[in-house]
This record gives structure tokens, sequence and C-alpha cells, in this order.
């Protein structure tokens, strides 16, 4: 399902659901496929921001560092944090990737940000959600901003 919202902006669910606010939830680091460093880092930090205002529990796992993990596979690094989450009797574990993040070049330096946001339901180790977000903002926009509102756009999606 392809939604466009004002601009140029776009969200992709791949599978609705709603689910309770009142679970635990842990998260994750999310892989950078970027050249930007820390751009997976910056992302999971503005999703844990948005979850925070909705009263959401959340056991946070986002690290300082993407040094970790660039001696890691994806998998390998999802493996250890599920199993820390599970560990904690968590119920949810939030992750997902970067695809962009940067400035668009030309006279107005537009920020551009695509991110997929993926909630994995630990009892079963299955993605329960799954939703794509991509926006380019306007000039005088950070990219940050840009991230957070596409974060508000699929944390709903999701979690009431």
């Amino acid at each position: 399902m392809l939604i466009l919202l004002g601009g140029c902006a776009s969200h992709i669910n791949k599978s609705a659901v709603q689910l309770p606010a009142a679970k635990q939830y842990a998260i994750g680091s999310f892989w950078n496929y970027t050249e930007t460093p820390m751009a997976g880092l910056s992302v999971a930090s503005i999703v844990e921001g948005v979850l925070a205002k909705k009263s959401i529990t959340l056991y946070s796992m986002v690290e300082g560092s993407e040094a970790d993990s660039a001696e890691i596979t994806k998998t390998q690094q999802l493996n250890q944090q599920i199993q820390i989450a599970q560990s904690k009797k968590l119920n949810y574990l939030i992750t997902g990737e970067v695809q962009e993040w940067r400035y668009k070049t030309g006279i107005d330096a537009e920020p551009v940000v695509s991110f997929t946001l993926k909630v994995i339901d630990l009892q079963t180790n299955q993605v329960v959600f799954s939703g794509l977000g991509a926006k380019s903002g306007l000039g005088h926009q950070s990219i940050g901003t840009v991230a957070q509102e596409i974060a508000e756009a699929l944390i709903p999606q999701f979690v009431p």
C-alpha cells in the first residue's frame, strides 16, 4: 500500500497490525546502508524518542557507536539483539534499516531520508510489522526533523 502524504513523502506498510502499548518493547540498532556514518544510530534514537512520547515501555539497546557493528554481519547483530531482548522477557524488538540519509546537492540542499522499521515478536521470532518511510524535506528542515516525521507516521501503524 502506497500512501502519498503531501510533497515528496511516501509510506509503505507491508502488514497492518495493532500491537498493545502495554507490552514490553526493546529498540535495537538500525542497520546503516548509507554512506553517512551513524545514520542507523540516529534513526534508532529518533524512533526511540517518538515511542517514549507515546509512553511505550522501552528497553534500549541503541549504542553510541557503529564500530562494533562493522565487525559483525546484520544477521549476527540481529540475533544478538533478539537474544538480549528475550533474556529480559520482553515482548517485541523494534529494529530496521536506513536506506537514505543525506542532503540533496543544489541550491536548496533539501534533506532526504528513507528507512524501514520492523517489529519482531520475540515469542515467535516473526516480523509482525514492516513499514517503509521516505521523505524529501524542504531546504529549511533538518534531516532529523524529516526522520521524526517519518517515525511519527509509521509508529501509529503498529501501536496506538
